[in-house]
């Protein structure tokens, strides 16, 4: 079979990729909403079952790292498509029969969920491979901007009903998941279409040094590791974020145009940023690119300290969008290089250690968001529910509180993206059209792969 060439690959690629997440829409926004309305049980199970089919693939994370670095990635992508379309379509034909039952919709549930992480793993693992270097980081943008568009759709799946609620609501319910069900099963003709060769696992070691080749290789590179910390740190800063850009009063005094314009904006900050991404990842080099994008965008969260002033929603709006199109921009930069100088056989487990790393820093989060709370005052639609708490017998100024919440988590953003502008000196800027050879570990040389073309 002769291999397609790399144009028809890339497309090959995209269209697989486009119809996984088509068809991964309906788990994140429908399922519990099927459970809700087709369902005649306590909405508070409803809940329990939707946390512990979350809960699960975050206890599974790593050795869907390890087992993506085991297979063939375009055969378990086609696999994991065909599995996630008949779950969906179990779900669509038992609620069209009426004879849906909640432990179905627990086990429906729970392989989506593990189907959703597997593939994201995989489908990181196999993009090198499969587009070649030169189209990495359209590629990555491509589908940010899908997934970004499909999102646009949320609101019709929010509230009780959710899509149900549209037309009659078991036809309208069995269409939906009938037709995600077939983009999912779509998607693996398209992958298994890429046809590209992929070397084979070297021998099996066991789980526990498998999973700390990855783990090593992730902290002892340089550049990966300053990836790494750069990634880390505003997740774990952006509970406090949240928590200081609350607006404190409900103010009407400053809508109009310009609030419509930039809650536009602030939605297609993706769109933005990863279009950016792609204009400037050749031209300036993934590195610098990343650390200038943070140096430019992060400090824009400082605004959100004026949210109580006059125009609070337009400041707001502005604290939000240009950061988050900024961090668009580093995501997907940093996502293609990593992608570049990882040997092909460690791209999942790396990409496993960068995803444990966020999920710790969210818990931690989660604990200094407590921490910061009692500082500002609880409003609740305009108006203060609880008053924040007194130093030394007096409230400090609500908005001195805000600017230095901001301040220190602006500066710890920067502060993150150092050992990107360090990772330069060494070697330069690293562009796409000249990635530096991966380091390999302390494996005999000619086992070892070569690096994958390829952020």
């Amino acid at each position: 079979m002769i291999s397609p060439s790399p144009r028809r690959r890339s497309l090959f690629f995209l269209a697989g990729g486009v119809s996984r997440q088509a068809a991964m829409w309906v788990q994140a926004y429908t399922v519990a909403q099927v459970g809700i309305s087709f369902l005649e049980t306590d909405p508070a199970e409803i809940d329990r079952l939707e946390a512990a089919a979350a809960l699960l693939p975050v206890l599974l994370v790593v050795p869907l790292g390890v087992l993506a670095d085991r297979v063939r990635r375009g055969s378990a992508l086609a696999v994991l498509g065909l599995l996630n379309a008949g779950v969906l379509a179990s779900l669509s034909a038992a609620v069209w029969f009426q004879v849906l039952t909640l432990p179905h919709l627990a086990v429906a549930a729970a392989v989506l969920g593990l189907t959703w992480l597997a593939g994201d793993l995989t489908q990181e693992a196999y993009l090198p491979a499969a587009v070649g270097r030169d189209r990495l980081i359209l590629v990555n943008a491509a589908l940010l901007c899908t997934a970004t568009l499909i999102s646009f759709t949320e609101p019709l799946a929010e509230g009780r009903s959710g899509l149900v609620a549209l037309g009659d609501p078991r036809s309208m319910a069995t269409a939906v998941l009938a037709v995600m069900a077939v983009a999912s099963a779509a998607s693996a003709p398209l992958f298994r279409g890429v046809g590209v060769a992929e070397e084979p696992p070297r021998p099996w070691t066991g789980w526990r040094r498998e999973t700390a080749e990855g783990v090593r290789f992730t902290l002892t590179h340089p550049v990966l590791r300053a990836i790494t910390v750069c990634l880390t740190v505003p997740v774990l800063l952006e509970a406090v974020v949240d928590e200081a850009a609350r607006l404190p009063r409900d103010r009407r005094d400053d809508e109009g145009v310009l609030i419509d314009l930039l809650s536009v904006l602030d939605d297609g900050a993706p769109l933005i940023g990863a279009v950016a991404a792609a204009l400037l990842y050749r031209r300036v080099g993934a590195l610098r690119l990343a650390w200038l994008a943070v140096l430019t965008t992060q400090p824009f969260m400082l605004l959100y300290a004026l949210t109580g002033l006059e125009g609070g929603r337009i400041w707001y709006l502005l604290g939000g969008a240009v950061p988050w199109a900024g961090w668009t921009v580093v995501t997907l930069v940093l996502l293609s290089h990593r992608q570049a100088i990882t040997p092909a056989r460690l791209l999942g487990r790396t990409g496993v250690t960068l995803l444990v790393f966020g999920i710790l820093a969210e818990v931690a989060g989660a604990l200094l968001e407590v921490l910061v709370r009692p500082l500002l005052p609880a409003v609740f639609f305009g108006q203060v529910l609880e008053p924040p708490i007194e130093i030394g017998g007096l409230a400090p100024p609500e908005f001195l509180v805000r600017a230095v919440l901001l301040a220190l988590c602006t500066a710890g953003t920067v502060a993150a993206a150092l050992p990107l502008r360090k990772a330069l000196r060494p070697a330069g800027s690293v562009s796409p059209e000249d990635p530096p050879a991966p380091p390999e570990d302390s494996a005999p040389p000619a086992a070892a792969p070569a690096a994958p073309p390829g952020a």
